[in-house]
Parts: structure tokens; sequence; C-alpha cells
């Protein structure tokens, strides 16, 4: 019996492959923080891309909120929370695969958390 890539993602968060991170609460919301991120990367130039926040979307379970193009060839996959936001168990286990292959899912919490990773 074969598993689906969300069985799959399921199985490895439930291993434990990436630790819950914990961080003091904020009243900002994530949609802001998407905007803020969607607007500096205009900005900036930079290509990117972002599923709607009001539709359940047909991409990739657990895929990070931005995927960006930016100058000098740098990529950047990023994962927006809000201070007390939590990965779901298939974006923890996306990101722990995604680590395994030699890549990074940026969790950010603020523009100023993008600024930094993108630097």
């Amino acid at each position: 019996m074969r598993m689906t890539q969300a069985e799959y993602l399921a199985y490895e968060a439930r291993r434990g492959s990436a630790p819950a991170v914990q961080v003091p609460k904020s009243k900002v919301l994530e949609r802001e923080i998407h905007e803020q991120i969607a607007e500096e990367c205009r900005r900036r130039g930079w290509i990117f891309f972002h599923g709607s926040m009001a539709h359940r979307t047909h991409r990739t379970v657990g895929e990070p909120d931005f995927l960006v193009m930016a100058d000098g060839g740098r990529f950047f996959a990023i994962e927006a929370k809000t201070a007390t936001g939590k990965l779901s168990p298939e974006q923890q286990a996306l990101r722990a695969w995604a680590e395994k292959l030699g890549h990074k899912v940026h969790l950010v919490r603020s523009l100023q958390d993008f600024i930094q990773s993108c630097s």
C-alpha cells in the first residue's frame, strides 16, 4: 500500500522531525504579515508566488506561503506565522524534508524577520 504525499508528511511530523517553536504573543494578524512581505517583494522587484489566504488552494500540502525569486539568483521559501502561530504537522514535515534536501524554509513572524532571512 502506497502513502500519499500528505500521509507521508503527516507521518514525518508525528515522528517529530521538526521541533515546535514557541514565541511571545502578539496582536499582528498573519494576513498583515503576508501583505507586508508581498509589498516588500514588489518594492525590491522580486518575483514571488503566494496562494490566496481566503481560499483553500490546490497547492502541495504543507507548502510554504511564499516562494521568492530574488536578485542575484537567490531563492527563498518563506512560511509566515503570527507570534503565536504554529506550524501544522504537514508544514513541519515539509520543512524537515526540505532541510534533508539541503534547502531552508524560513519561518518568519514579522516583516523584520523576512528582511533578515533574505539578507
